[in-house]
């Protein structure tokens, strides 16, 4: 009897709680609506919308311009490249200057190379080029950096552009063709005739200030050393120096010597050094503190970051030295820091 008394005093509760939930939701109900009048319900609209396009880049605003400042798809420029602080913070940061040295840069629709001087005197030394090789230059216009030859005995005409570079009196020259039957191995195969012909008249122009400062004593000025960096087999770098293997030894010794470089070893017989290369590109990259690093306290510098570590090899090259990097395993490199390290011992050894 107590049990049944018990189990209906507990259903009449169960019914009161129920009873008690279902008046709180319909009141909820009704403050729901009262709050649609205040924000209205879009979840319909919503589910309608559609998906806009994307949006198109300006035309003076290519994605192209739009990198990390650190990208590795650098084609093998150096930090001394860039000029202006705004577009590389490490270019003032670290006291740095432009080349001015000739040196064929880029690939496809981009290959060029980049000269130094006044626009008269690149001007003309087209005219005398091409004049060189029998082609004759049906127009030209100066003022829009456009020079078009006739048709060469293949019957292929070039065209030349030059457009100013990223420092006061400096050029970028660019050959293609004059019409649309493009032939992009006769355009690279003129670009390197070209900078050829450049190299050989500065080297006329020193030969000419070395007999003059011979002829004329102590006091004469000193003719400055031309290092220019050529492409070589399976997309490697090279530096060209116009001196003897002994004057170039010392002369990348002073260079290795400076705040960018530990020196680890160095072997004259050989040609070689050794060095700890201290690239601001991948520096900034590593975080020193980090945990790896922290756990990682028995490992030496080379083995942390061995993209640091060079060999600097001289080889004679006829009465000019060539210098080529390798990696830390004695390999052939022409990585971006690799390239980097190159134009670097280029500017300091032209200074």
């Amino acid at each position: 009897m107590m049990s049944d008394i018990k189990n209906m005093n507990v259903n009449r509760i169960k019914q009161a709680v129920i009873l008690v939930l279902l008046a709180g939701f319909i009141s909820g109900c009704s403050s729901i609506a009262a709050l649609d009048e205040i924000v209205k319900d879009n979840s319909q609209k919503y589910q309608k919308a559609t998906v806009l396009p994307p949006l198109d880049v300006p035309p003076d605003l290519s994605t192209s311009r739009i990198n990390d400042e650190f990208a590795e798809d650098d084609d093998g420029s150096t930090y001394t490249e860039y000029s202006k602080s705004a577009e590389n913070p490490l270019a003032a940061k670290y006291n740095v200057t432009p080349s001015t040295k000739p040196a064929l840069i880029g690939d496809g629709t981009t290959r060029h190379l980049a000269v130094y001087g006044q626009s008269d005197s690149v001007w003309q030394t087209i005219m005398a080029f091409w004049e060189s090789k029998g082609i004759d230059v049906d127009r030209q216009d100066q003022s829009i950096g456009l020079m078009d030859t006739a048709s060469d005995e293949d019957g292929y005409a070039y065209r030349t552009r030059v457009e100013a570079g990223d420092i006061p009196n400096a050029h970028k020259l660019y050959i293609s063709a004059a019409n649309f039957d493009a032939n992009e191995q006769k355009n690279e195969g003129k670009l390197r005739e070209l900078a050829d012909y450049m190299g050989q008249l500065q080297r006329k122009k020193r030969q000419q200030a070395a007999a003059v400062q011979k002829s004329s004593g102590p006091l004469a000025p000193i003719v400055s050393i031309s290092a220019v960096i050529v492409d070589e087999a399976s997309d490697h770098k090279a530096l060209k120096v116009d001196r003897d293997f002994e004057q170039v030894w010392r002369g990348v010794g002073r260079v290795i010597d400076s705040k960018y470089f530990v020196v680890q070893d160095r072997e004259r017989d050989k040609g070689v050094y050794f060095v700890q290369y201290l690239d601001p590109f991948v520096l900034a990259k590593k975080v020193d503190d980090s945990i790896l690093g922290k756990l990682a306290f028995w490992e030496d510098e080379m083995d942390k970051t061995p993209e640091l570590f060079y060999y600097i090899k001289l080889v004679n090259d006829d009465a000019d030295t060539k210098i080529i990097i390798k990696d830390i395993d004695q390999v052939r490199t022409s990585s971006p820091s690799a390239r980097r390290l190159l134009r670097l011992i280029q500017e300091e050894l032209v200074r």
